[in-house]
């Protein structure tokens, strides 16, 4: 724990000690690379039925943007994140620290004033620390094209296809959205701090040029394989919730911001299958809060 802190510091200070608060200057075409680093606290949640589980999550994710203007890039990145849970009062540990490796691209092309695209397929591999990568691995595609009415609003449709471990590929709608309601409040369609079944719906408060207040919801779920230890030795296991989080983030220019942010998590549940599929453990959890910091920096 002593070791992540001091990741997460030096990760924390080069965001803040590698920026000045000057306006962007930008010549196009170039290359920048960027570093995103958080850690997430999910406090203790009662099962039903007895017990509790807590978890904690941290991940760094490194990457590279080539940007033919502020509306025309590709960006791959890379990232590795753990999700270690912790059981309490059922007895044995249905699973331990979730291993999560990601690869992925995205591009935004704008095509004319008013259309742009957007595509951001990645491979990921979910599984418990000793799982072969092989088996843990699942792909994701997410694209749409949006379309920009005035000053003050974009939308436009999207769908995510999500692979599932031992399960049948999910299939989302997502609505683009960008909504300046104010020249301070917007409405934006947002990431999520690591795996989710698909984007959020963001309530965004400029405060300050360098002040940012934002309320978050969204839905994820994660399945993950099991090693061939536990309960379920090469099963599956299952984690999803609905968090609600709220973020207070300070931005430095030309790129970068740290955010910290607080939420609470509802509507939980989580199972265990064996590897033939059969469900052998099935809880739904009470909410729980969510406490974290989150620290990115691009060039």
């Amino acid at each position: 724990m002593k070791f992540r802190l001091i990741i997460y510091g030096v990760v924390l200070a080069c965001a803040v000690c590698g920026q000045t608060n000057e306006s962007p200057k930008f010549s196009f075409p170039r290359w920048g690379p960027s570093l995103k680093a958080g850690s997430v606290y999910d406090f203790p949640a009662d099962l039903d039925g007895g017990g509790a589980f807590s978890v904690n999550r941290y991940f760094v994710e490194a990457g590279i943007a080539r940007m033919w203007g502020f509306d025309r890039m590709v960006a791959v990145s890379a990232g590795y994140g753990q999700d270690d849970y912790n059981f309490d009062g059922l007895g044995t540990q249905l699973w331990d620290n979730i291993d999560n490796y990601r690869l992925g691209l995205f591009a935004r092309w704008a095509l004319d004033e008013k259309w742009a695209l957007f595509a951001g397929p990645s491979v990921r591999s979910y599984g418990e620390a000793g799982t072969d990568l092989d088996d843990a691995f699942v792909g994701t595609f997410f694209g749409g094209v949006s379309y920009t009415f005035g000053d003050r609003l974009t939308l436009g449709p999207a769908f995510l296809v999500s692979g599932q471990i031992e399960d049948s590929t999910r299939y989302f709608p997502v609505l683009l959205v960008n909504w300046n309601i104010t020249e301070k409040l917007s409405l934006e369609t947002g990431g999520g701090f690591a795996a989710t079944a698909g984007p959020g719906l963001s309530l965004v408060y400029d405060y300050s040029r360098h002040w940012k207040y934002a309320v978050t919801g969204r839905y994820e779920e994660k399945r993950f394989r099991l090693n061939g230890d536990g309960l379920a030795p090469n099963g599956v296991g299952e984690d999803r919730n609905i968090p609600i989080i709220g973020s207070v983030g300070y931005f430095f220019y030309p790129g970068g911001f740290v955010s910290a942010i607080i939420g609470v998590n509802f509507d939980g549940k989580i199972e265990l299958d064996d590897r033939s599929g059969a469900n052998i453990y099935s809880r739904e959890y009470d909410s729980a809060f969510v406490l974290g910091l989150v620290a990115s920096f691009r060039l």
